[in-house]
C-alpha cells in the first residue's frame, strides 16, 4: 500500500512555509548543510533554466494547531533556494555568463516571477513516528550505488572546470560512443565527463596522471583562469583526430582504446599548441593538413601495437617499440606512461615528416 502522495509545490510555497515557521529543515536524522556556494549557485541556475532536479521528500503533520512539513530528504536543496532568494548567492559565470554576478533581486522581474513559480516535485508522507522516518531515510540512501571517482567529483564540484569539462563531454558523446572509445555502460557512470576532465586537465595544466584531475577540479572551482582558451584548443585537437579518422576507422584500430585515444588527442593537440610536460618537436600543425599521409603513419603505429601488445608477443617487439608497448599496457593513466606514448608517436611522425 502506498504510504505517500506525489505532489508539486512552487518555490513560493516553500518560501512562505519557511518564513511562517511551517517548514522543518533540520529533523534529527537529516545531515546539516554542507553545500558550497558554487553548488548552490548551480541549483539556482538549474531553476532559472527551468530544468528539473531530484524530488524533495516531505512528511506533513499537525503541530500546535498548524500544518508542519518536515523535510525528510532535500534540505540542502531548499536551503540553497532560500539563500538565493535572500541574495546570499550570486549567479556564477561558470554556469550562466548572461546573468553572471547577479543576485536574485537584481534579476529582471519576469525571471524572479518564473523562479518563484518553479514547481518542485515532492513525495509527501503522512505523519509517522521517528523510527519510521529513520527507516524511510535509510531506504533512500540504501538505493544509492557506491560512487566512482567521477561521480564523487560530480557531487562535490560545480565550478568553472566542471562546467567546461562537461560541455566537452556532452559535445563528443556520440563521437566517443560511435568510435568505440566509450561504451553505453560506461556512459551510465559518467565516463564521458571523466575522459573530458582528464583531457582538459592536461591541456590546461600539464601532462599529468588521471589522479591529478581532482586537484585540477579544486584549483579551478572558483577560478576560471585560461579555461576558455584551453577548451577551444582541446576542441581543435579532438577535431584534428576526427579529420584523420572516421568513427568507424577509429573503432577498427588500436586508437579506440581510451588511453590510446587520449594519447592521440594530446599528441596532435601538442602540435597545435605546446602542452606542458611534452617535449619540444620540430613538427608544426601543418602536418595535420596532410590527412592521408598522417593517417598512414598513425595506422602503422596502430598495427604495430596490435601485433605486439598481446602478452606472448611483447618480448618479440622491436627494441624501439618496447617502451611504447609497455606504456600502452601497464599503468596507462600514469604521467610517465602518457608522456612515453606521446614521445613515441612524435618520434614516428618526425621520421616521416622530416622535410
Amino acid at each position: 500500500m502506498k504510504a505517500f502522495d506525489v505532489r508539486a509545490y512552487s518555490v513560493s510555497d516553500f518560501n512562505e512555509w519557511y518564513l511562517d515557521g511551517k517548514l522543518d529543515l533540520s529533523p534529527d536524522f537529516q545531515r546539516r548543510s554542507v553545500w558550497s556556494s558554487s553548488a548552490k549557485a548551480f541549483l539556482a541556475d538549474t531553476i532559472i533554466r527551468g530544468k528539473p532536479f531530484p524530488k524533495v521528500i516531505l512528511m506533513q503533520e499537525y503541530k500546535d494547531g498548524k500544518l508542519l512539513r518536515v523535510v525528510v530528504d532535500g534540505q540542502q536543496r531548499l536551503r540553497a533556494i532560500f539563500d538565493f532568494i535572500n541574495d546570499g548567492i550570486k549567479i556564477s559565470r561558470a554556469h550562466n555568463k548572461e546573468f553572471a554576478g547577479l543576485t536574485f533581486s537584481q534579476l529582471p522581474e519576469d525571471m524572479q516571477d518564473d523562479f518563484m513559480q518553479y514547481e518542485v516535485g515532492c513525495d509527501v508522507l503522512n505523519s509517522a513516528p521517528l523510527e519510521e522516518l529513520l527507516d524511510i531515510f535509510a531506504r533512500i540512501n540504501r538505493y544509492t550505488v557506491k560512487l566512482n571517482g567521477q561521480e564523487m567529483r560530480n557531487a562535490s564540484y560545480s565550478g568553472f572546470f566542471k562546467s567546461a569539462a562537461y560541455e566537452i563531454g556532452y559535445e563528443n558523446l556520440d563521437h566517443w560512443l560511435s568510435s568505440g572509445i566509450l561504451s553505453k555502460t560506461s556512459i551510465n557512470r559518467m565516463a564521458e565527463a571523466e575522459l573530458a576532465s582528464d583531457l582538459l586537465g592536461c591541456f590546461l595544466v600539464q601532462m599529468q596522471s588521471s589522479k591529478a584531475v581532482e586537484t585540477t577540479y579544486k584549483r579551478f572551482e572558483d577560478e576560471e583562469g585560461a579555461i576558455p582558451e584551453v577548451r577551444a584548443r582541446l576542441r581543435n585537437a579532438i577535431h584534428a583526430v576526427a579529420s584523420v579518422y572516421t568513427n568507424d576507422e577509429i573503432k577498427g584500430s588500436a586508437w579506440s582504446s581510451k588511453h590510446m585515444y587520449f594519447s592521440l588527442v594530446t599528441t596532435l593537440g601538442h602540435l597545435q599548441h605546446e602542452i606542458e610536460g611534452l617535449p619540444e618537436t620540430p613538427l608544426c600543425e601543418n602536418i595535420l593538413d596532410e590527412t592521408q599521409k598522417l593517417k598512414s603513419v598513425l595506422n602503422g603505429i596502430s598495427a604495430d601495437y596490435a601485433s605486439y601488445s598481446p602478452q606472448p608477443k611483447r618480448a618479440m617487439a622491436p627494441e624501439h617499440l618496447k617502451p611504447f608497448i609497455r606504456a600502452s599496457t601497464l599503468a596507462t593513466t600514469d604521467t610517465q606512461a602518457r608522456v612515453a606514448r606521446s614521445v613515441y608517436i612524435l618520434s614516428v611522425l618526425e621520421a616521416h615528416f622530416d622535410d
